[in-house]
């Protein structure tokens, strides 16, 4: 029988005063991707879900990016198997990620798995390493303006 292990979350230290919904604190990885929700597979349109790290011989993190209780499917997506993916996407990705890090035996090549089987109306940022230049591969962000 194999032994099932949940991957760590970010939390803040225990030591910082925190406010619901807020983090403070740092977090460091080695190399990262971000996962986003295209409703439509041509749309410039995504929603991101959550970012995923890790830090050599470690398991990988997750920084989520929507609210624990998931995102409403209406108006997303009709396709039940990504409405199921929005509305619990910590049991999703856990799944997943748990599955492709035992298969390959790395953090690594078990998110690069993910990246690689999950490109759909999941889209991930390839794997950005950040050990010699942090700030090589910012993250690019479309920034909406009020009307």
């Amino acid at each position: 029988m194999t032994q099932h292990r949940m991957l760590p979350e970010v939390v803040p230290s225990p030591e910082l005063r925190t406010q619901p919904g807020v983090f403070i604190g740092d977090i460091s990885f080695d190399a990262y991707t971000m996962c986003s929700f295209l409703p439509d597979l041509d749309s410039a349109r995504a929603i991101p879900l959550v970012l995923i790290g890790y830090r050599l011989h470690e398991d990988p993190y997750f920084v989520w990016l929507v609210p624990r209780e998931g995102v409403r499917a209406e108006g997303l997506t009709s396709d039940p198997y990504y409405a199921r993916v929005l509305r619990d996407p910590r049991a999703y990705f856990r799944k997943k990620l748990e599955k492709y890090v035992a298969e390959t035996g790395s953090a690594r090549r078990g998110i690069e798995m993910l990246v690689d089987c999950h490109q759909n109306h999941l889209a991930f940022t390839p794997l950005t390493e950040l050990r010699e230049q942090p700030f090589a591969h910012p993250l690019e962000v479309q920034l909406l303006s009020r009307l």
